[in-house]
Formats: structure tokens, sequence, C-alpha cells
């Protein structure tokens, strides 16, 4: 079977991260995505903004993002390196059928001890139905964090359509820290 590897694989975490985003999976296909989270139904560069009341950023340039990022101490991986794909099925995004077929997986927990600052980590995605094998993955790096004292939550996924609701959750999880859905 071919294997997909990540598409922003060599993306460098920065050193001054306070705040890591981790997602699943971005696959190194010929879309025009940018950077994490940069697929055109994946609302993330919306929410994140907004949560200290800035602009989206959904249409903006990398250059916009980056800037961003450094300001507020916020940098992305994803808990997935590479798929093994079978023949006819490079499209397929399904959380369940990507569950099934890594081929390997991020070392989160590594990547997360390089980085002094780290204040908190947050996955994004709500529920683990249908996804053993992430929410596996998920739940280690979630006690790895808890022994070094690093807030580690859930936030509702940033996929398929913005909502107040949704952005609200952001907001009293990320900035003001009132609410937090464990791993």
């Amino acid at each position: 079977m071919p294997v997909i590897l990540h598409k922003f694989r060599d993306h460098k975490v920065s050193a001054d991260t306070e705040i890591l985003i981790l997602g699943t999976f971005s696959p190194d296909t010929d879309d025009k995505t940018d950077f994490f989270h940069g697929r055109p139904r994946n609302f993330l560069w919306h929410l994140l903004p907004i949560c200290w009341k800035l602009d989206s950023l959904k249409d903006a340039p990398l250059a916009d993002k980056q800037a961003f990022m450094a300001e507020h101490k916020i940098d992305f991986a994803d808990i997935i390196h590479s798929l093994e794909i079978p023949e006819g099925e490079d499209g397929n995004v399904d959380d369940a059928f990507e569950d099934t077929h890594v081929h390997e997986w991020k070392d989160i927990i590594t990547l997360i001890d390089t980085l002094p600052k780290l204040k908190a980590v947050y996955f994004t995605r709500k529920t683990f139905n249908g996804i053993a094998n992430m929410r596996g993955q998920v739940v280690t790096i979630a006690k790895h964090c808890h022994a070094k004292d690093i807030r580690m939550c859930k936030l509702e996924t940033p996929a398929k359509f913005f909502s107040e609701e949704k952005q609200q959750q952001w907001i009293d999880t990320i900035v003001l820290q009132k609410t937090c859905l464990r791993p």
C-alpha cells in the first residue's frame, strides 16, 4: 500500500510555544492548503483569532498566520505522521478510516519535552467515537501532560462549520480557561 506523509512534516514547532494545538493529519496531496487546518471546511483560522477579539485569518496569507502564532505563542502539530492508503482511497479523510490506516504516529511526547515554555495542549476533537487508536494516543499524551503539570483539553473540532457555541467553547477553554473537556 502506498504511504502518504504528513504535508507539514518539516514544520518545526517554536521553542517559545506556550499553547500547542494538536490535530490528526494533513495529507501531502496536491491541494492548496498552506498550513495546518487550512482546508476550506476547517474554521480554526476563523475561531482562533476571534478568541482574542481579532479578525479572522481564514483567508489570510501564511505570513499573517505565522505573525499571530508568534504573538500568542501558539503552534501546531498533528498526531499522525503518515498513513498507509489502499489503492483508490487517497481522498478518504474520514477519522475512522485514518484511525485504522496509520503507518506512523508522530512522537508528540518527545515534542512536548522539547518545549520548555509549554503551558497547554489542546486536541481538536471532542469525541473519540470510532477512533480507538487515536484515543489511545491522546490519552497517553494527556497522562504525560498531567505528569508535567501542562493543561490538556479537547476542543470542539474546527472542521465542517462555524457556530457561536463552538466559538464560545474555544474562548472558555483557551482564553478564559473556565472549561476543559478531558481526553
